[in-house]
Order: C-alpha cells, then sequence, then structure tokens
C-alpha cells in the first residue's frame, strides 16, 4: 500500500500548476504580505501568511487591508484592486513567495494587489480524500476507520481503468499528428471564422504544431502504461478534494450545521463585503488561474453587484457552462465589464509532458477533459483548452453586446510566451497588454 501510495505522491508532483521556492529574502519580507494576502487553509480559517498560524481576528486583519488600500488609493487615485487567485497544486510556500515576486511591480503599475490563496498542494489533498473527507464532509472518526477500504476502491478503480488509460497513452494522450486533420480541429478552424463574423475579439497566434525533437524523443516511454491507471485511480479522489476546498474559500463547513452560523464566512467574504459597501464605486480586476477560475466564478456569483471590471482567465479549469451559467449573466448586468479568457497553443496542452514522459501526457486541462472530471457533455469540459472555449463561446455568449467585450486570446508556440499550463505567472499577468498576447 505504501508502495502506491509514494507512487501516486509522486504523480502529483508531476502534474501541472505553479511552484517555488521560498528564500531567506522573502521569508523576511512576508510579514507585508498580511496587507496584500488571504490565505484560506483546508478548513476555511484564514492564516497569517508570515508564519502560517490560524488568525484569530479576521475582521482586524481585513480591516488593516482596507486600511492600506485607502491610503495607497489617497496616494494614487488610479490605483484600482486587483485580486489573484492561484490554480491547483501550490504549497503554502510557491503562494506566498509569489506574491513577493510581484508585489511593488503590481503597485508601481497602478494594481493594488489582493491574493486570494488556498490550500491545493498535492499531497494535503489525496490525504484528505483517503483519511477525512466522505460525501464532501469531514468525518473524523469514520474517515480514518474507512481509510483501507477507500485506498482499496481507488486501486481498483485504478485496474478498472486500465483499458481507457492505455487507449488514452497510445491514442490520445501522445498527439501524433502527421498528415492528419482531426474533427476537433476542423470543428475549432470554422468556429473560429465564425466568431470573427460575430464580433468576439480574437487575438489568435498561429496554430501550428510546432513539435520539436524534445516533443518527440520521449513519446513511446512505456513506463506511462503503468503510471497512467493510478492517475485515474487515485488521482480523481485528490482532484475532488481540491474542487471541494474551493468551495471553502468562500464558507466554512460550519454554514451547513442547521444552525444558520454567521461564523462560517471566511475571510474573504467579509472583506468582499466591506470592500463593495466601502469603495463601492471602485472597481476590481479579478484574474484567476487554471482552478482559480472556478473560485472567481463562486466570487463573481455571489457578488453580481460588485464591479468587476476585468475578468481574466488563465488557462480555466472552470467548466463551459459555469463561463454561461455565471461570466455571461455578469456580461449583461455589468455593461461596462470585460472578460478575457487566455489560451496555451492547443498543441502545447496536448502535448505537454513531465518527467521524460512517465505519466501521461497533457496539460491538467487536457488529464480533467480526459480523465479527472466528470465530463457527461461537451459543455462540461475546461474552459481554458483553446479548442473547447472556440467551440463554445457562440453558445456561452449569446448577445452582440456581450460578444464585443469578450476577448479569447491563444499564445503562440514561440520563446517568451507560456508554453507550459504552470507559465501564466510567469509572466505580467495583471497587464491588459498581457491578456492580449502582447509580451514585452
Amino acid at each position: 500500500m505504501k508502495i502506491w501510495l509514494m507512487i501516486l505522491l509522486g504523480i502529483l508532483v508531476g502534474l501541472n500548476g505553479c511552484s517555488s521556492q521560498l528564500n531567506n529574502q522573502q521569508q523576511q519580507q512576508i510579514e507585508q504580505s498580511k496587507l496584500y494576502q488571504l490565505y484560506i487553509d483546508e478548513h476555511g480559517n484564514l492564516l497569517n501568511p508570515a508564519s502560517k498560524q490560524i488568525v484569530t481576528n479576521d475582521s482586524n486583519y481585513v480591516n488593516r487591508i482596507l486600511l492600506n488600500f485607502k491610503q495607497k488609493q489617497l496616494q494614487r487615485p488610479d490605483l484600482n484592486l486587483t485580486i489573484f487567485i492561484h490554480g491547483g497544486l501550490n504549497t503554502f510556500e510557491s503562494a506566498t513567495s509569489r506574491l513577493e515576486r510581484v508585489k511593488q511591480e503590481m503597485l508601481d503599475a497602478g494594481k493594488y494587489p489582493l491574493f486570494i490563496s488556498w490550500n491545493s498542494g498535492p499531497f494535503t489533498n489525496y490525504g484528505d480524500h483517503l483519511f477525512y473527507l466522505r460525501r464532501g464532509e469531514e468525518a473524523p472518526i469514520l474517515g480514518p476507520l474507512s481509510s483501507p477500504f477507500v485506498f482499496l476502491e481507488d486501486a481498483l478503480r485504478s485496474v478498472a481503468r486500465l483499458p481507457a488509460s492505455t487507449y488514452n497513452v497510445l491514442f490520445s494522450q501522445n498527439s501524433v499528428r502527421i498528415n492528419k486533420y482531426t474533427k476537433e480541429e476542423k470543428a475549432s478552424d470554422t468556429a473560429l471564422i465564425n466568431l470573427k463574423k460575430q464580433g468576439f475579439i480574437i487575438h489568435n497566434n498561429p496554430n501550428d504544431t510546432g513539435h520539436s525533437l524534445g516533443d518527440w524523443a520521449t513519446v513511446w516511454n512505456p513506463f506511462k502504461l503503468v503510471t497512467a491507471p493510478f492517475v485515474d485511480g487515485l488521482g480523481t479522489g485528490a482532484w475532488d478534494s481540491m474542487l471541494r476546498r474551493t468551495d471553502l474559500v468562500l464558507t466554512k463547513d460550519s454554514g451547513f450545521d442547521g444552525h444558520n452560523n454567521p461564523e462560517s464566512d471566511t475571510a474573504v467574504t467579509l472583506f468582499l463585503n466591506r470592500f463593495s459597501q466601502e469603495f463601492n464605486h471602485s472597481s476590481i480586476d479579478i484574474i484567476g488561474h487554471s482552478m482559480g477560475s472556478i473560485v472567481a466564478n463562486n466570487i463573481i456569483a455571489k457578488y453580481p453587484d460588485v464591479n468587476f471590471q476585468n475578468i481574466v482567465y488563465m488557462a480555466a479549469a472552470c467548466r463551459i457552462k459555469d463561463l454561461e451559467y455565471v461570466v455571461a449573466p455578469y456580461l449583461e448586468h455589468n455593461k461596462t465589464a470585460n472578460f478575457y479568457g487566455l489560451s496555451l497553443n492547443p498543441y502545447r496542452d496536448i502535448s505537454e509532458n513531465t518527467y521524460y514522459d512517465f505519466v501521461p501526457r497533457g496539460s491538467l486541462l487536457i488529464w480533467i477533459d480526459q480523465t479527472l472530471g466528470n465530463t457527461n457533455s461537451f459543455q462540461d469540459r475546461t474552459a481554458g483548452f483553446w479548442f473547447n472555449m472556440v467551440r463554445s463561446a457562440s453558445q456561452t455568449f449569446k448577445t452582440d453586446d456581450i460578444r464585443k467585450r469578450v476577448h479569447l486570446t491563444q499564445f503562440g508556440i514561440k520563446d517568451g510566451t507560456p508554453q507550459n499550463h504552470g507559465d501564466f505567472s510567469n509572466y505580467k499577468y495583471w497587464d491588459q497588454q498581457f491578456w492580449i498576447g502582447n509580451i514585452d
């Protein structure tokens, strides 16, 4: 059992996410992060980014952020709040150190950064699934007792999914496209022509396959035939746990104990409530990377009257239907708001590989669509994969008034642009020029 668990953890580390190391200089500076970051743990509690300890008074913590924003805005009246929400597979250290790298540069650009961070590390999520969570709730007694059966179920799922995972490795994940024009590619090209006619604003780089020798050298690594079923059988539990944690960013589990507990609001909810009251004329840019788009959708749905001037989703892991049911109605309600959907070149999503192809190919979006997610219809596919987005945009954003405020950006295959799912936060993702594919 321990052997397979270690295999799982290694696979999860190989998943595509954003991570970075925390150095000593960042550790010394990180105390300032309390004025620019709300870190929510796996229980919905606010953590101090300088100490990793639970904050006992969310209200005071939020008040300090609001006061700091007010002081900064007095110095620079054009300063606007920019909320950034990272995706899955981020550790505490990677989430806190990222802010330190970009905080001053964002302030200089007139963007007050508020990083909404959450515990999406790979180890803790599978651990929760295995030991603590049952049907979406914590089970402190039954969970550990039933964990051997849960692990057995995951292992048996891996065996049962062996034919499907083998097919994905041999015929789908490898993206072998020699003189081949697939149905998906043809539908996407046709849709792209129609989108331009319908008024969508397209920032599209050439759609060449761009495969190099490095892309082909390890394409038939046989070891991924072994790891693939475990990604399917065991990775699904970690994915479900991460999905649950996106909900906990706004509401703790205590909100469903039958007592209508007001303490179930998280610090993020408290901040948005107060910001909307005290700065009701201020605009907000909200940027979600990968699973951060799921959190952003929850925020937009909960606060339809807040002025989200720019909604920016980078490689969005949310479903296509979430854009239709949340973002499109918001654009209809707020006539000045804009939506930016940023995608990798689709062949980079398809061919992304780690550890010399020791795990199945594809970015996290491909893994969700093909393995981890419940894809019961086309609308359940991820919105950040270019082929998905262009094929669904006309049905998602149905009116001319909305379409002229929807920007769809595909980055090309070239140096200096995002090439992997986790690359987006290496760029000036708060800059409108980046949103439309222009990179210095």
